[in-house]
Formats: structure tokens, C-alpha cells, sequence
């Protein structure tokens, strides 16, 4: 595996079980039914990160490009929109697709990891929608995660559940996709009917 994703994946574990310690700390100082349906939805988060990251780690050692395959994107989204630790609020629907290619060669576990932390990102913020998207732009892949919160610059509203690395491991994940001189990376955007879109670009 990408040395620079197995560090990002360790650091990510040990601060989001930090933020978890805090979490039942705070509950056994004062009980809450609230805050520990909270905290049970963190450590169910945790627990489907972990088995992620682990079914990566096992993976065999060939380069990225030959553990690519063929994958539908709608197929993979599908897959997505019944990821089993969402938190409470907005719930998670399939936006526009209509310019998705039918195939695509990428790592879709790897690419997996990447979009449900853009999607407890997008969480985070929404008020009461967050949409998932694919699209072929200029030769690549992209997957959009939409969230109709204030958008950039708003402060994070559950800042004691963020680590501050779920941009960063998937920037490190679109870089780990590259074809020719091309390489992935990753967008975030303003919308202009409000809230933010974030992007991932496979080429």
C-alpha cells in the first residue's frame, strides 16, 4: 500500500479514537441519552473505517494500476447510498448522473474510503440534504459529494467529532490514481444555490 496512505490511515484511527475517549469522558460525567446516541454512531463510524482500512492494508503489493479494474460508477454509487453509519439529519440521495460514463478502471475500495469521508464531511454541515453524483469531465471520472450547508468558510459544527485529515487522505487517494501524466486529485467548491461540492477527479 501507498506509504503516504497507511500513515494518513493510522494517524486518522488514533485521532478518531481520541475524539472518542473525549466523547465517553463527557458522557460519564454527565449521562445523556442524546450524547450517547452521538457517541455510539462515532464508534460505529470508527468500527466500519477500521474494517476499511484493515480489507486495504491485506490487499496484495501490486502497483495501484494493476489492482484497478473495470468498475460502473453508478454501480459503486449504489453501493454508497447504503453506507449503515450515517448520523442523524440530512439523508443521502443520488444526484445527477446523466453524464456518468458506463465503466471506469479505478480502485473502488480505496476510492470507497475517500467518499464516505467526503460524505461525514458533507454531514457535518448539511442542513437537510447530501447528494452523490459521477460525471466524465475532460477525460476523467469525477465524483461529486453536495451538501446544502452554509458553505466554505462556515465553522465547523461538530468540531470535537472532526480530526482535520478527511481532505487530506482523500487528496492522497486521488493522487494514488494516475494514468499517463495525468493524476487524480480532488476539488472543493462553493455551490451557487448555497453549500459546498466536493470533487475526486480519476483519470
Amino acid at each position: 500500500m501507498n506509504r503516504e496512505l497507511l500513515a494518513l490511515f493510522v494517524h486518522d484511527i488514533k485521532n478518531q479514537l481520541g475524539v472518542l475517549e473525549a466523547e465517553l469522558f463527557l458522557l460519564e460525567a454527565e449521562p445523556d441519552r442524546t450524547r450517547a446516541h452521538r457517541a455510539h454512531q462515532h464508534c460505529a463510524q470508527l468500527r466500519q473505517r477500521l474494517i476499511a482500512y484493515l480489507t486495504l492494508y491485506a490487499s496484495d503489493d501490486r502497483p495501484l494500476s494493476a489492482r484497478s479494474e473495470d468498475e460502473s460508477p453508478l454501480g459503486f454509487l449504489d453501493k454508497l447510498l447504503k453506507v449503515d453509519s450515517r448520523p442523524d439529519g440530512a439523508p443521502l440521495r443520488l444526484g445527477d448522473c446523466a453524464a456518468a460514463p458506463p465503466f471506469w478502471y479505478f480502485d473502488a475500495r480505496l476510492v470507497l474510503v475517500a467518499m464516505e469521508a467526503a460524505l461525514h464531511n458533507a454531514w457535518r454541515f448539511a442542513r437537510s440534504d447530501v447528494q452523490v453524483g459521477a460525471a466524465q469531465i475532460d477525460g476523467y471520472l469525477v465524483f461529486s459529494v453536495e451538501d446544502d450547508g452554509l458553505g466554505l468558510g462556515t465553522k465547523d459544527p461538530s468540531s470535537r467529532s472532526s480530526t482535520g485529515l478527511g481532505m487530506e487522505l482523500c487528496a492522497a487517494v486521488a493522487r494514488a490514481h494516475n494514468n499517463g501524466e495525468r493524476q487524480g486529485r480532488v476539488q472543493l467548491t462553493a455551490r451557487p444555490q448555497g453549500g459546498t461540492r466536493f470533487e475526486i477527479w480519476l483519470p
